[in-house]
């Protein structure tokens, strides 16, 4: 992919945000992530995804040269596809297990940030289990649905203690949908929410 393009896209799409917000903000309402990124996606879902995939690549060094792209991304639901490139193999050819868990963690950060409250919102690993299935040397999807009742329960919660914990269970698959994985993983998450200033 092209970088300057790229670059441009995303200096772009930084311009819009700031706008929309602007005129938003002279309506008395606010916008945030989570709300831009759900009002792009209805616009144009296939450009949102392929955006949010590039934007991947540049906002996260550590898993940069991993290729991750995201396939699906509803309100519940995230699809992560690990391609199946030489640096994402063990020696054997197959998928190489920390390369899984990695995408597994960025999945459930992805799919957080969409609800994301106004503020200071943040997502860190506490404890994850893997059951491996079996191997694959095809590209792996990671999936992940988080159900609109545990979400608000969680939000909830993190709007009254400023912290809560999610537990999820994500799923990958090879080519031919078989389970190549399980993986458990907790989440904590905090919330700063942010100070209004006093009106008048």
């Amino acid at each position: 992919m092209n970088t300057q393009w790229m670059t441009t896209l995303l200096k772009n799409f930084g311009q819009v945000q700031s706008q929309v917000r602007q005129e938003l903000a002279t309506r008395g309402l606010r916008l945030s992530a989570a709300d831009l990124a759900a009002l792009v996606e209805e616009i144009a879902p296939a450009a949102s995804r392929a955006t949010l995939s590039s934007a991947l690549d540049l906002l996260k060094p550590f898993s940069a040269g991993l290729g991750f792209r995201v396939s699906r991304l509803t309100d519940t639901q995230i699809e992560l596809v690990i391609p199946n490139r030489s640096r994402n193999l063990d020696e054997q050819g197959f998928l190489h297990e920390s390369v899984m868990v990695a995408g597994a963690i960025e999945a459930a950060k992805l799919l957080w940030l969409r609800h994301a409250p106004l503020g200071e919102f943040s997502t860190k690993l506490v404890s994850m289990e893997m059951r491996s299935h079996k191997s694959t040397s095809s590209e792996g999807r990671i999936r992940l649905e988080l159900l609109e009742t545990t979400r608000e329960n969680l939000l909830s919660q993190l709007r009254q203690k400023r912290e809560t914990f999610s537990d999820l269970s994500l799923r990958i698959v090879d080519e031919g949908e078989q389970e190549v994985a399980q993986l458990e993983l907790q989440l904590r998450l905090q919330h700063q929410p942010v100070l209004e200033a006093p009106e008048g």
